[in-house]
C-alpha cells in the first residue's frame, strides 16, 4: 500500500541513456571541447563511461528531487569502419588514396574500437553498433568531411523514442550534439518535455560548430535541466586521483595521490 502514496514523480526511478557514440568520439578527440578542459588538450580524452552514467543519475536525482532513480538501459549508438584485408594496398591500387591517409585511417578505427569497447564494458549495449565496408568513395568524403551517418541519427531517435512509449514513467537522456534530431522528438513523443533530458556540450564553449547545436538545444524546453559535459569533466574523466591545477585551474590525473600539503599543479606548472 505504500506505494500508493509515492508521488508521481517518486514513481520515475530508471534512467535509459542513448548515446551519439560517433558524436562522442569527437568530442572526446585531441583538441576537442572536453581535451580543452585538462591540461593535455593535445591528448583525447579519457571518458569514463561508468563515471558518466553515476554522474547523470545523481543530475536526475538533483534535478527531479527523487532519490530513487538508477541507470536504466544503457546504448551505445556508433558506426565503425570495417577495413578490408588489402586496404594496406590500395595506395597502389587506387591513386586517390594516399599511404598517410591508409595509416591516419587504421588509428581511428582502432581508437573507435577502443572507445566502443569501454562502453561495452561499463554495460552500454551494441544493438545499435553498426559496422560499415570501407569503400573508396568513403575515403574521398572523409577528406573533404561530407560523409554522414545518418543510421546512427534515426536509430537513436527510434530507439529513444520506444523506450519512451514502453517506458513512459522512466526518465531517458538523448547524448548528443545534434539538435536536428530533436524535431523529430518532438514529433513521435509530444511528451518529450516531462521525462526526456539532453546531454551535450555547453553552449558557451568556444567550438562555434559545438555552440550552434547547443544554443539550438535551448529551444527545447525540458523539465529537466541539460547535462553539460564541461561542468561534469571530473566525473566523466578517467583516474582515481583528479585535481584542478592550482595555476591555470585545468583538469589533470595522476598515479599517485598528491600530499594534502601541496598544492595540485599540472605538469606544466610543477617546476
Amino acid at each position: 500500500m505504500w506505494a500508493l502514496t509515492l508521488k508521481k514523480e517518486e514513481l520515475l526511478s530508471k534512467i535509459n541513456v542513448f548515446v551519439d557514440g560517433s558524436w562522442l568520439f569527437k568530442v572526446c578527440k585531441a583538441g576537442s571541447a572536453l581535451a580543452k578542459g585538462t591540461a593535455s588538450p593535445t591528448y583525447p580524452f579519457p571518458f569514463d563511461f561508468s563515471g558518466f552514467v553515476s554522474a547523470l543519475v545523481d543530475h536526475v536525482k538533483a534535478e527531479t528531487g527523487n532519490d530513487q532513480v538508477s541507470s536504466g538501459k544503457l546504448v551505445l549508438c556508433t558506426s565503425i569502419f570495417d577495413l578490408p584485408d588489402d586496404f594496406n594496398d590500395w595506395p597502389t591500387k587506387i591513386p586517390e588514396v594516399l599511404p598517410d591517409k591508409v595509416e591516419l585511417t587504421k588509428r581511428v578505427v582502432h581508437a573507435k574500437e577502443t572507445f566502443s569497447q569501454k562502453a561495452k564494458d561499463a554495460g552500454f549495449s551494441d544493438e545499435a553498433e553498426f559496422h560499415v565496408k570501407m569503400k573508396p568513395w568513403i575515403m574521398s568524403a572523409l577528406d573533404n568531411d561530407s560523409y554522414q551517418e545518418k543510421q546512427v541519427d534515426t536509430t537513436l531517435v527510434a530507439l529513444l523514442v520506444k523506450s519512451a512509449f514502453d517506458s513512459p514513467d522512466d526518465y531517458h537522456a538523448v547524448v548528443s550534439g545534434d539538435a536536428d534530431m530533436l524535431p523529430a522528438l518532438r514529433v513521435a513523443y509530444p511528451d518529450y518535455t516531462k521525462n526526456v533530458l539532453v546531454v551535450t556540450t555547453h553552449p558557451d564553449e568556444l567550438d562555434s560548430d559545438h555552440k550552434h547545436s547547443s544554443y539550438s538545444y535551448l529551444d527545447y524546453k525540458c523539465d529537466i535541466d541539460p547535462f553539460y559535459f564541461q561542468l561534469n569533466l571530473e566525473r566523466v574523466m578517467e583516474g582515481n586521483h583528479k585535481y584542478r591545477c592550482h595555476e591555470c585551474g585545468k583538469l589533470f590525473t595522476t598515479i599517485n595521490q598528491i600530499p594534502g600539503s601541496s598544492l595540485p599543479r599540472c605538469r606544466a606548472h610543477r617546476s
